[in-house]
């Protein structure tokens, strides 16, 4: 469950375990926040993966662009997620293999969206 409050000219959301995050005005979007969990989704995944493929993952950065649909809804019509991963033991096809399997099977997010979104991806490799 989640909770969104309206006090005092402000929007806040809260979580199921009582953390808070300001919307609107000078925070977060809705819609940029739904970019942020599909980052956040696929990059817990795409670790998770790798981990368990027994890769050494340094780092890890998740980007993504999109493009709303001009009339309302405004909807994300088009997601572009861009990865930064550094390992010295990671081959590109085990990337490509985790992101596979994030964007196919484990993702939720992605999931969820897929249906009105494009979502499309690019990766840099750094050894």
């Amino acid at each position: 469950m989640v909770i969104v409050e309206w006090k005092n000219e402000e929007y806040v959301g809260m979580d199921s375990k009582g953390n808070k995050i300001k919307l609107a005005g000078n925070s977060f979007s809705p819609m940029e926040l739904l970019l942020i969990a599909l980052a956040g989704c696929t990059a817990i995944d795409i670790v998770e993966i790798l981990k368990k493929m027994r890769k050494n993952i340094e780092s890890l950065k998740v980007e993504v662009t999109g493009e709303r649909n001009e009339d309302y809804p405004k909807y994300w019509r088009k997601a572009k997620i861009y990865y930064e991963v550094k390992g010295f033991d990671i081959s590109e096809e085990d990337l490509e293999k985790a992101i596979r399997l994030s964007m196919t099977t484990y993702c939720s997010v992605a999931a969820t969206i897929s249906g009105k979104t494009e979502i499309s991806y690019s990766y840099k490799l750094i050894k």
